[in-house]
């Protein structure tokens, strides 16, 4: 006789647990900014040959060249001659292009007034008439006069500092040539010359004493 066997349910064990621990590569990273320095942007480089004293100066050839005033006023431009100079130039400048700085203080406003060069020319020689009527020549080498023949220049003011401005021609591509010239300023004159032979004949006048006036002519050759 078979035994009988009773159903059992056979159960299905449940699987071991398995403990995975997460790798710190795998877990999410949370995104941290990076700091970023931003460089502050260079102050401009102010030119170290720039005036440090109040004054008139000429800037050629890579050189700041401090101009004198002459004594006096500087005539109307309808007044073709002025009074005589006596005193020879103090500035000689190498090369005739050329521009200006003016540093003083009420420079802001004066940036806007009328600026011009004016040519100073020189007296070679003078004729006269004795009381015969006879001409006398006599040689002036040591006398100069503001003629009333100007070259347009202009002013702006510096970004460099807010007490200068400079002065430019209004040609960009202006030399002045070789003589004796006279940077007018409220009817101030800062003369200078540049170096060289002159060769340009209104930079050289005679003058005729007669009884009925001065006049002056330019001479044949400078």
């Amino acid at each position: 006789m078979q035994g009988r066997v009773s159903g059992v349910r056979e159960q299905a064990m449940p699987a071991p647990a398995v403990s995975v621990s997460a790798s710190p590569s795998s877990l999410p990273q949370a995104s941290v900014p990076s700091a970023t320095t931003t460089a502050a942007p260079a102050a401009p480089t102010r030119d170290p040959r720039l005036p440090t004293a109040y004054g008139v100066y000429a800037d050629s050839a890579g050189r700041m060249f401090e101009l004198q005033q002459l004594p006096g006023r500087v005539p109307d431009p309808r007044v073709a001659i002025s009074a005589a100079i006596t005193k020879p130039s103090d500035s000689t400048l190498p090369d005739g292009r050329v521009r200006f700085i003016v540093f003083q203080r009420d420079a802001a406003s004066d940036a806007f007034d009328k600026v011009e060069v004016r040519l100073i020319a020189r007296v070679r020689q003078a004729t006269s008439f004795d009381p015969s009527g006879k001409p006398v020549v006599a040689n002036e080498d040591e006398t100069w006069v503001i003629r009333n023949i100007s070259i347009p220049f202009r002013a702006a003011p510096l970004k460099d500092d807010p007490q200068m401005y400079e002065i430019t021609p209004r040609d960009p591509d202006l030399q002045l040539t070789s003589g004796r010239y006279a940077l007018v300023l409220k009817a101030r004159a800062f003369e200078f010359s540049i170096a060289g032979t002159v060769t340009d004949k209104r930079h050289c006048l005679e003058r005729l004493v007669a009884a009925n006036g001065t006049f002056y002519s330019e001479c044949p050759k400078p």
